[in-house]
């Protein structure tokens, strides 16, 4: 199925005049100097590795490429040293921050926010000390989280307000807690605790100028800040069309599980023409989905519900009420949904996965269970890294 802004057997690979300056300091982009077909062949490789060690046999589809400059989400790291203020990406295998001056990665709009937040750090930052902020571009509208040491007082909550509005920024959280000294690596535990063991505050929303709304199918979700989204938007159009299209010999107005389903990404593409009921652990983005449903006229068609399928996963008499599932878990991916799936009568279950590893892992569960996989597409959208994006339909 041709999906606007991605190419099939396509890879962005520049000339080495036109690479990234920070390109091999940089701990982004690992494959900036491949040429076209060795990157193809490099991507494709991380694939193969993973299928065969699972002992999975299924075949391998085109690579389909995603555009460079189309990330539309990333975590900026800012540190305020003896030299000054530096801002960007951690150095590859190193907790330093690369000082950017330019990505060929990110959408224009996500990369232009650093000057801004540069001018902020360097005022409420104090030498020594380090600051993160998240950021995403839904629908034109930048949504930005931003941790820092100072203490959510009514000056920060002004000089917070100010930038926003100066900046643009339609939505914008702080999390007051202790990043790691300039220069230092975070300790894993520090976001769940603080200095004196109690754990850290929950972020607050300081201001919101302006709606924060994604469009899945047609329905506009009023998102929770920085909710999961595919990595760029010619990433999501890839992976609707291929779940759709693995979808397809379901007949119109059957039943499907949308599991994982977040806010919505597939389900609404799924509503309109099969019923779906969408699950998944996180409560706010279920709240925001069942609004979308209603708002959108598709409350017949679509029903979500809050649950911790890593936990609890759909089972049995639960899934004999489907005729296909569609499974998009985190990077951990979801074994025990696919053990109670491989004991299913489900004939149909199409996997979204963002590592190869867990993917061909669960794909094996499904296969031993008595499903055939069909061919496995990768969907490059996160470019020039090791990361990839697959999707397969598994049948009876």
């Amino acid at each position: 199925m041709p999906v606007a802004g991605v190419e099939h057997g396509r890879a962005p690979a520049p000339a080495a005049e036109t690479l990234c300056p920070h390109f091999g300091s940089c701990g982004g982009c690992a494959a900036q100097d491949k040429a076209p077909a060795d990157y193809r062949a490099w991507k494709r490789g991380f694939a193969e590795a993973a299928l065969r060690r699972a002992g999975l046999g299924a075949e391998i589809a085109d690579l389909v490429g995603v555009p460079p400059a189309s990330r539309r989400r990333a975590r900026f790291f800012a540190s305020r040293t003896d030299r000054g203020l530096v801002l960007g990406f951690r150095a590859r295998g190193s907790h330093d921050v690369v000082d950017m001056t330019v990505c060929r990665v990110l959408e224009p709009a996500l990369f232009a926010l650093t000057g801004e937040l540069r001018a902020f750090f360097e005022e409420t930052l104090a030498p020594g000390q380090a600051a993160e902020a998240e950021a995403q571009v839904v629908g034109g509208a930048l949504d930005l989280l931003i941790r820092a040491p100072a203490a959510l007082d009514l000056p920060i909550r002004e000089a917070l307000t100010a930038f926003a509005r100066d900046a643009g920024i339609a939505r914008l959280s702080y999390q007051a807690e202790r990043p790691a000294p300039a220069g230092r690596g975070r300790n894993p535990r520090a976001r769940r605790r603080g200095a004196g063991g109690e754990a850290p505050r929950a972020p607050e929303v300081i201001v919101q100028f302006s709606p924060v709304t994604a469009r899945f199918g047609d329905a506009a979700v009023a998102l929770p800040p920085l909710a999961f989204l595919q990595a760029s938007a010619a990433g999501e159009a890839a992976l609707v069309a291929q779940v759709l299209e693995a979808v397809s010999g379901v007949p119109r107005g059957g039943r499907v599980a949308d599991l994982y389903c977040g806010a919505g990404t597939f389900t609404f593409p799924l509503a309109r023409q099969w019923r779906v009921v969408g699950y998944d652990g996180d409560e706010a983005l279920i709240e925001a989905l069942n609004a979308a449903a209603r708002a959108s006229g598709r409350g017949a068609a679509v029903t979500a519900e809050a649950r911790n399928l890593a936990r609890r996963p759909l089972w049995g008499p639960e899934l004999a009420a489907f005729d296909a599932v569609v499974l998009d878990p985190p990077r951990a991916g979801a074994r025990a949904q696919a053990e109670a799936l491989a004991g299913s009568s489900v004939s149909t279950v199409v996997m979204v996965s963002c590592d190869p590893a867990s993917f061909a892992r669960d794909g094996k569960i499904l296969a031993d269970g008595g499903f055939a996989p069909g061919p496995v597409t990768l969907v490059d959208q996160f470019v020039w890294t090791r990361h990839l994006e697959l999707v397969a339909a598994f049948c009876r």
